[in-house]
């Protein structure tokens, strides 16, 4: 919306500039006089009009505002995450805190500090601002899906495949397709297949999917394109995302998987969507079948227009947790197919585990990309800092210092600083000056 308002202000200016200097050339439509005063109240209004309203769907979210109001908390004290968590601290604690304005701890911190800047902007609010979720079933599935949100379904028993959608953003999903394919693993079986239709044989559904050689996550992602615009997924599941441009971010292993498993991957990528920009964390499992084809046995994925991956991955989480299957679509699945019914029977439990990497990849990224960015603001700034593990209390220092501490640490009371490990880039940095002796 605020790309529409933007270019329709920008007309309205150009208009408004161009009617002053020559009022005939935008006044055309208007009948009678084509003076400079009907340019300025036509198109003057409507570039104050659309300036107004490109600004208000332009405003910061209201998190964003609140965030950049508060001020750095004192060395001593953790950065609040959520105001209704601080309005419910008794005033017992208040006082507590106060007196420890006064007099810095000297003892190990009883509780675990708070996440800095990049944890409340991040991580604080994805947890706390969940997208509202509702419970959904066709019969023979159950899931909670974010309120307001689209649901298609296709497949049956093992295949049974899930996509919710946001309408109003497209690249807002979150979808598990299961035995997604066949993909060829080699080139021999499609040429054979080739000319066994050419030979009048009868049509291979197929024979349009893409060769995934070898058979990994990685490749499987990129090539899932080709696949979902078959004809044969395209009438299973039509409403299917169609990601191109892949890039890959990352890739982590998952482990303890099946012998019969080729891949498994946790995969972090960029893509595009209908000609938009998007971004997505990607559960990957595949098979070989040994016989020149293969599936993707799971594909699971999370995404959102590229930049606001990190904002919904916990509400999508919780969606991937609760799926659920029927035991009466189970029983069904039984007498049909036993192979089938396995698949079915697995789903919920795979869903679960699935869900919990996907966490534990997002916890792990943000507090990577929050220790980068404190040691980026310390290079910027000048500073460096050291670590008491006799106090587990951090001090901020000057780069010289730090050269110099580390060749002459004997001659300080507190000889046994330390280089500041990974996971205490969160704390709030002491004083150096006033705390090493």
């Amino acid at each position: 919306m605020e790309n529409l308002f933007f270019i329709l202000l920008l007309i309205s200016f150009i208009c408004l500039v161009v009617g002053l200097i020559k009022p005939r050339l935008v006044l055309r439509f208007l009948r009678g006089d084509k003076t400079r005063k009907n340019v300025i109240l036509i198109f003057g209004i409507t570039t104050v009009l659309f300036f107004m309203l490109f600004g208000l769907v332009t405003a910061p979210p209201v998190w964003l505002e609140n965030l950049s109001k508060k001020e750095s908390p004192p060395a001593d004290e953790s950065s609040p995450i959520d105001e209704k968590e601080a309005e419910k601290e008794p005033l017992k604690d208040t006082k507590e805190e106060s007196s420890n304005d006064k007099e810095p701890p000297k003892g190990p911190k009883e509780e675990e500090p708070e996440p800095g800047i990049y944890g409340i902007s991040i991580g604080g609010v994805a947890k706390t601002n969940l997208l509202q979720l509702t419970s959904w079933s066709d019969g023979a599935v159950s899931i909670n899906m974010p309120l307001g949100w689209n649901i298609y379904t296709g497949g049956e028993c093992a295949t049974k495949s899930i996509l919710a959608r946001d309408p109003s953003a497209e690249l807002k999903q979150v979808f598990y397709f299961s035995e997604a394919g066949p993909v060829y693993t080699n080139q021999e079986l499609k040429t054979r297949d080739y000319n066994y239709m050419q030979m009048g044989g009868y049509n291979i559904p197929w024979f349009e999917s893409p060769i995934v050689n070898p058979l990994t996550a990685e490749n499987y992602l990129t090539n899932f394109s080709v696949l979902a615009l078959t004809p044969f997924f395209q009438q299973a599941f039509p409403q299917v995302p169609v990601m191109t441009n892949i890039k890959i971010i990352s890739a982590k292993e998952i482990a303890d998987k099946p012998a019969y498993i080729t891949d498994a991957k946790l995969i972090r990528a960029e893509f595009k969507q209908n000609g938009k920009s998007g971004e997505g964390s990607f559960y990957i499992v595949t098979a070989d079948m040994g016989i020149g084809l293969g599936y993707g046995m799971m594909f699971i994925g999370i995404t959102a227009p590229k930049g606001l991956l990190d904002l919904i991955i916990p509400s999508l989480e919780k969606s991937i947790e609760s799926y659920t299957v029927s035991q009466g679509y189970i029983d069904v699945c039984i007498q049909a197919q036993n192979q089938a019914a396995a698949g079915a029977l697995k789903a919920g439990k795979i869903l679960s585990e699935s869900s919990d990497t996907i966490m534990d990849a997002w916890e792990s990224k943000l507090k990577t990309e929050q220790r980068m960015s404190e040691k980026y603001n310390d290079a910027i700034l000048g500073s460096s800092r050291l670590y008491n593990p006799d106090t587990d209390e951090v001090y901020e220092i000057t780069p010289e210092f730090y050269d110099h501490y580390g060749t002459h640490s004997n001659e300080f009371e507190m000889n046994y600083l330390e280089e500041l490990p990974d996971d205490k880039w969160s704390y709030v940095p002491l004083n150096g000056a006033e705390y090493i002796k």
